[in-house]
């Protein structure tokens, strides 16, 4: 990027980290919020037990109005994972005094405390791990995240932080920020070591706008490392190494789609430094007026299936439901209908697949044959074959033109819906399921709205 490039690109940050930076009353009521928390809990919890707040609030790349809490409760590595797990969750329910107040377990690697803490104005996870001082001492993935506080507050500037936010905003407004499994992104420690790893923001979307992969990153001491055995051990084309923990790789839920997402987005703002790129096109209104607009100028056929999904995490849910949209695909693919765009979301206990196609009728098609060359195959063929149509040929294969189950996509999904494929997944079940044609009811707009448009747009 040349120096005006530059200059426009620095106007650009200015003004949206005008918009997205906490403001100073806010990191003032957090720095309340943490401290109230703490002193709660050093009232309840042991003194070996040692109480430290993480995240991206100590390491000042918080976004506005994302100031939630995490706090770590360290217990000593002699103790068991079955009791710390007990006595963390034990601990944060009994700072909870206020009936406006409400608490969650959640489940990573093991269970956790959510407090929703509306008293206060503020959400705050208390996590049980253990006190570690070297990785090898690493007892559960948890342990090793108060040494990613200490990496990233000993490593950033304060210029640096104020990038992180900006490259955290970008990439959500596309879709791709966050490393759950429903969004297969970048997560925030990963945004982090990649401003430290190229400097800057700007030197990070440069970077990316050129990346060649394989590539392995080393944010430790800030190289690239050349040696492919280090992609080939981590199965993956896009590595970043933990500085922390070396046989980890950071960016290893980063999907190929968003990468190469990212990769446009970088490219198009070196080129020419714009707004644009930074604006959320996810929070405009009027979303199904907006889908229902896109359906008719793309002349798409649209399908929405919902069906019921068990109270379980996303990442738990996500890989069945992701699986079972690819099911479908390959499916209609059999009989010739092709899905150009699956849309998989769920909302509360509601799985949805969203489909987009080319609107087609075909009451026949063609079945492939093998080579006229291998008799037994051939004769084989055309037995099967029987009842066809017809029977042509192209080059030396055989092709039978036979009527089709399906005459429309429609007719697929009314099948799969009814729950008849043989495969199915543990937690996905297409018993009382319903298929929409051609719209999608208010309540699902917004969702399937926005996951098209991450989809479609950069």
């Amino acid at each position: 990027m040349n120096a005006n490039g530059k200059k426009a690109a620095e106007r650009i940050f200015e003004s949206v980290l005008a918009k997205i930076k906490p403001s100073e009353e806010e990191l003032r009521k957090t720095t309340e919020n943490i401290n109230e928390i703490t002193a709660a809990l050093r009232k309840i919890v042991p003194k070996e037990v040692e109480i430290r707040v993480v995240g991206s609030v100590v390491r000042g790349t918080q976004l506005r109005g994302e100031s939630d809490i995490d706090v770590f409760l360290l217990f000593g590595r002699r103790l068991k994972r079955d009791y710390i797990t007990k006595k963390g969750l034990e601990y944060a329910k009994k700072i909870i005094s206020d009936k406006r107040d409400r608490y969650e377990i959640r489940y990573a690697e093991h269970p956790y405390t959510k407090l929703y803490l509306n008293s206060m104005g503020v959400e705050a996870d208390i996590v049980p791990a253990f006190n570690i001082d070297k990785i090898e001492e690493m007892a559960t993935a948890v342990d090793r995240s108060p040494m990613h506080a200490e990496f990233m507050i000993k490593h950033l500037s304060d210029r640096q932080r104020d990038d992180v936010r900006l490259l955290k905003y970008l990439l959500l407004q596309h879709g791709i920020y966050g490393a759950e499994v429903a969004t297969g992104g970048f997560s925030g420690y990963l945004c982090e070591l990649l401003v430290h790893h190229f400097g800057s923001l700007i030197d990070t979307l440069e970077a990316v706008s050129n990346i060649k992969v394989p590539i392995a990153l080393a944010p430790a001491k800030r190289e690239a490392i050349s040696d492919k055995k280090i992609t080939e051990r981590f199965h993956s084309d896009f590595v970043v190494i933990d500085p922390v923990d070396t046989d980890r790789n950071v960016a290893a839920a980063v999907s190929k789609e968003s990468l190469s997402k990212f990769t446009v987005i970088a490219r198009e703002f070196v080129k020419e430094p714009s707004m644009k790129l930074f604006e959320n096109k996810k929070r405009a209104s009027g979303y199904q007026q907006s889908l229902e607009k896109f359906l008719t100028d793309s002349g798409l056929d649209a399908f929405l299936i919902c069906m019921k999904v068990p109270d379980k995490s996303e990442d738990t849910i996500w890989p069945q439901l992701r699986k079972v949209s690819w099911l479908i695909k390959d499916y209609a693919e059999r009989f010739g209908f092709e899905i150009w765009y699956l849309i998989p979301s769920v909302k509360g206990n509601v799985g949805m697949i969203f489909m987009l196609a080319p609107k087609k009728t075909l009451k026949s098609r063609l079945a492939k044959g093998p080579s006229v060359l291998l008799k037994e195959a051939q004769v084989e063929f055309l037995e099967k074959h029987k009842n066809a149509l017809g029977v042509t040929f192209f080059d030396d294969k055989i092709y039978a033109l036979e009527k089709n189950k399906y005459s429309k996509l429609e007719e697929v999904l009314r099948y799969v819906v009814t729950g008849k494929l043989k495969k199915r997944h543990k937690d996905i079940s297409m018993s009382g399921a319903k298929l929409f044609v051609g719209h999608v009811p208010a309540e699902y707009a917004q969702l399937v709205y926005s996951g098209l448009l991450q989809k479609i747009s950069i």
